[in-house]
């Protein structure tokens, strides 16, 4: 496995816009989830049949790890949570399929992600506080903290960005390790497992991090 994404072909033949393998799975992604609710919603029932109903399954634990850090709001900001955690959750698990790369294993991915969930709880800060209350925290409890608190803002998309792409590459890195020295310890069936269930956690830990993000900006 080589980290990073890798250039497939130059848009428009131009050398500072790469279109990478990565980015044609975020592409992918994104298709895929829009199908998938438009043939989804086409036929939308009161007694949902199987599909439907495990969508609704879905969403509604969503709501429900929503609800908690965000009273009475799990329904306001479903859409853009449920929308990070399906992108995530797809990015994390179309790398299985052949051909193709985890587009959360491109470090471009992650930090557009993270500053997407950034701005939105900035704008979320400002709206419940007011701009006046919203700048004054960062001077509390005292002046002299307004440095750090600056950068401890800023640290936050950094630090949510290279949390999801460290943690797909690293395993990414050692399933390649064990397979190369042992290949006979993971059969294929483990693998996929391995694949599946860290690529759901890492889609879970995103979202849980965005709505508390969220969260303590509407609190402050």
């Amino acid at each position: 496995m080589n980290p990073g994404p890798k250039v497939i072909t130059y848009f428009l033949g131009n050398k500072y816009m790469p279109i990478t393998d990565t980015l044609i799975a975020a592409w992918l992604s994104v298709i895929l989830l829009i199908v998938f609710s438009c043939l989804l919603t086409r036929k939308l029932s009161i007694i949902p049949d199987r599909l439907q109903n495990a969508v609704e399954l879905l969403l509604t634990s969503i709501e429900n790890l929503i609800e908690p850090m965000l009273p009475g709001m799990g329904r306001e900001i479903l859409p853009f949570i449920g929308t990070i955690f399906l992108f995530v959750g797809v990015g994390n698990l179309i790398g299985l399929v052949p051909g193709l790369s985890n587009s959360t294993g491109d470090i471009n991915t992650t930090v557009g992600l993270a500053l997407v969930v950034f701005i939105t709880s900035q704008y979320h800060g400002i709206k419940v506080n007011g701009i006046k209350n919203y700048l004054k925290g960062f001077i509390e409890p005292v002046f002299i903290m307004l440095p750090m608190n600056i950068i401890g803002e800023l640290a936050k998309p950094i630090s949510h960005s290279f949390r999801l792409f460290g943690n797909i590459i690293g395993g990414g890195i050692i399933i390649t390790l064990i397979y190369q020295f042992a290949p006979w310890i993971i059969p294929v069936p483990l693998h996929l497992w391995f694949d599946l269930f860290v690529g759901v956690i890492q889609a879970l830990i995103f979202g849980m991090i965005s709505i508390s993000y969220i969260s303590v900006a509407r609190s402050e």
